[in-house]
C-alpha cells in the first residue's frame, strides 16, 4: 500500500481558482488529453498538479511523467510537487544520478507495491535512450505532463513522446511554434488539440496579474548600421528569390546560409548603438532604480558581452548594484541572485534569455527590453515575467526599444527598393508594439509614439 506521504493531495495553503478548475474540467471531459493555453503567471504548474491529484483520486493509480525544458524548471516543479504530497524522482544530468532510482520506482509501481509515482525530467534526458527504455516499462495509467510544451515540436521530441500514455496534458502560454507550422501541428495532434485558453488580458482584468504601462522608444540605425542592414537584406532577398523560383529543393547549404544571414541581421538590429545611448540617458534620469530587469542581446559591445557592458555601466557609472543573469552562471548562484534581487540587495538584473521561461521574480516592476525579438514566444514570456503579483506592487512598467531604419525626415530620399526593405523591418517590429500596447494602461499614448512611423511607411492598418 502507499504511505499517505506518497499520495497526492491539495496543500492547505492552496485553493484552485475558478479558471483553473474550468481548465481541469475541460481536460477531464476531453478524455484527459489537451493543451491548456494559459498566460505566463496564471499558475499553470498548480493547475497541472491539481489535475494530477484529482485524476489519482478518481483512478487510484497513476504514473506521472512531467517534462520541462530546463533543469531549473525541474527543481521548481519538484518543490511544488512535494507540497502536493508527492515524492518525485528528478531525472537530469548524469545517468548515474537517477537511472537505478527510476528503475526501482517503476518496478514497485508495476508490481503494485505503490500505486502512484511522479517523475520530473528535462526534455533532453527524456529523449535519451536510457530514459526511453525505462519509460517503455510502465505498464498502465501513464500520464504525460509537458511544461512549456512548444519546446517539444522538433522531429526528435515528437518521436520520443509515448504513444501508450493515454493521459496527456500540455501547458504553454505560447503554443504556436515560430516559423514551424508542421511542428506546431504535430504537437497539437499528439495532445489532441488546444482545449482551453486563459489570456493575459483576462488574467489582468480578473486581478491575477499586474496592470502595466508600456513605453515604446524609437531609435534609428546609424549610417554604418543601415548600410549593413541593406546589404544583408539584399543577400537574403536574392537567396529567397532563387529558392522560390527554382524547381529544385533548396540544399542544406542554402538553408544554412539563409539562416546565418537572418541571424546576422537580427543581431545587427539588437546591437543598434542608439539603444545603449538612449538607455543610459534614461537610467541616469531615474530617481530610484530598483526591481529592474534589463534584457540584452547576445552580441558584444567594445569586445565585451553586452550584458557585462550594461552591468558595468550600472555599477561603475551609476553606482547601482546590478548583476548579470545568464546561462553561464551556475544554478546555485542564480538562486542566490534571485533572492538578493527580491530582498533588494541587488537593484537590477541584466539578462539574456535565461529569464524567458519559468523563472519566478514577482517583485520585478520595471523591464527595459533592448533585445528586440519578433518571436511571439520570447516577447510574451518577457512581458509575463514582469506582471506577476507581489505585495506593494501596483503597476509594472515596460520600456521597449524599437529600431526604425532612419529618421523619418529622410524617408523621401529613399528608392522604392530601399523603402520596401525598411518597411518590412518595421512590419515585424509593429506586431510586437501592437501586442504590448493593446492591453496596457496607456494604450493610446503608447500607440501615439509609433503613429508617425506608421504614416510615413504606409502601415496605418497594422
Amino acid at each position: 500500500m502507499d504511505s499517505t506521504s506518497t499520495i497526492p493531495s491539495l496543500p492547505n495553503w492552496f485553493s484552485p481558482r475558478d479558471y483553473q478548475l474550468t481548465a481541469i474540467s475541460k481536460w477531464e471531459h476531453h478524455n484527459y488529453q489537451g493543451l491548456l493555453e494559459m498566460a505566463t503567471g496564471t499558475g499553470k504548474t498548480l493547475t497541472a498538479l491539481t489535475a494530477i491529484t484529482y485524476t489519482f483520486q478518481h483512478t487510484k493509480r497513476l504514473a506521472v511523467i512531467i517534462l520541462c525544458p530546463y533543469q531549473h524548471l525541474v527543481d521548481q516543479w519538484a518543490k511544488d510537487a512535494k507540497s502536493f504530497g508527492m515524492k518525485p524522482i528528478l531525472c537530469y544530468g548524469s545517468k548515474n544520478n537517477w537511472y537505478s532510482s527510476l528503475g526501482g520506482m517503476i518496478t514497485q509501481y508495476n508490481f503494485k507495491i505503490t500505486n502512484f509515482m511522479c517523475i520530473i525530467t528535462t526534455n533532453n534526458t527524456f529523449k535519451g535512450e536510457a530514459f526511453q527504455n525505462q519509460l517503455k516499462r510502465i505498464t498502465d495509467h501513464g500520464t504525460l505532463v509537458a511544461d512549456e510544451a512548444h519546446n517539444l515540436g522538433t522531429d526528435q521530441a515528437i518521436k520520443s513522446l509515448p504513444s501508450q500514455f493515454q493521459n496527456r496534458l500540455a501547458l504553454s502560454a505560447t503554443p504556436i511554434r515560430h516559423h514551424d507550422e508542421i511542428g506546431t501541428e504535430r504537437l497539437l495532434n499528439y495532445f489532441n488539440g488546444s482545449i482551453y485558453s486563459f489570456s493575459l488580458e483576462e488574467a489582468i482584468q480578473a486581478g491575477y496579474l499586474t496592470k502595466y504601462y508600456y513605453y515604446p522608444h524609437l531609435v534609428a540605425l546609424t549610417e554604418e548600421e543601415l548600410e549593413q542592414y541593406h546589404e544583408l537584406t539584399n543577400k537574403i532577398s536574392k537567396l529567397i528569390s532563387i529558392q522560390e523560383s527554382s524547381s529544385i529543393e533548396a540544399t542544406g547549404n542554402d538553408k544554412s546560409m539563409l539562416e546565418m544571414l537572418l541571424i546576422k541581421r537580427a543581431r545587427l538590429i539588437n546591437a543598434a548603438k542608439e539603444k545603449d545611448l538612449l538607455l543610459k540617458e534614461q537610467l541616469q534620469s531615474q530617481s530610484d532604480l530598483s526591481k529592474t530587469i534589463i534584457y540584452c542581446g547576445d552580441h558584444k559591445t567594445d569586445d565585451e558581452r553586452h550584458v557585462d557592458y550594461i552591468s558595468d555601466f550600472l555599477n561603475n557609472e551609476l553606482h547601482i548594484s546590478a548583476r548579470t543573469f545568464t546561462s553561464t552562471e551556475k544554478k546555485e548562484l542564480r538562486k542566490q541572485l534571485l533572492k538578493d534581487f527580491t530582498d533588494g540587495h541587488i537593484k537590477a538584473l541584466v539578462a539574456i534569455r535565461c529569464l524567458d521561461e519559468g523563472v519566478d521574480i514577482p517583485s520585478a516592476e520595471t523591464a527595459y527590453i533592448l533585445a528586440s525579438t519578433t518571436n511571439p514566444k520570447e516577447f510574451i514570456q518577457r512581458r509575463g515575467r514582469i506582471l506577476r503579483k507581489s505585495p506593494g506592487k501596483e503597476y509594472a512598467y515596460i520600456h521597449d526599444y524599437i529600431v526604425i531604419p532612419r529618421p523619418l525626415e529622410e524617408i523621401d530620399l529613399l528608392t522604392d527598393q530601399e523603402f520596401n526593405i525598411e518597411r518590412r523591418l518595421l512590419m515585424n517590429e509593429l506586431k510586437r508594439i501592437n501586442e504590448f500596447a493593446s492591453i496596457s494602461e496607456n494604450q493610446f499614448q503608447a500607440l501615439q509614439v509609433i503613429n508617425p512611423v506608421k504614416e510615413a511607411f504606409n502601415l496605418i492598418d497594422l
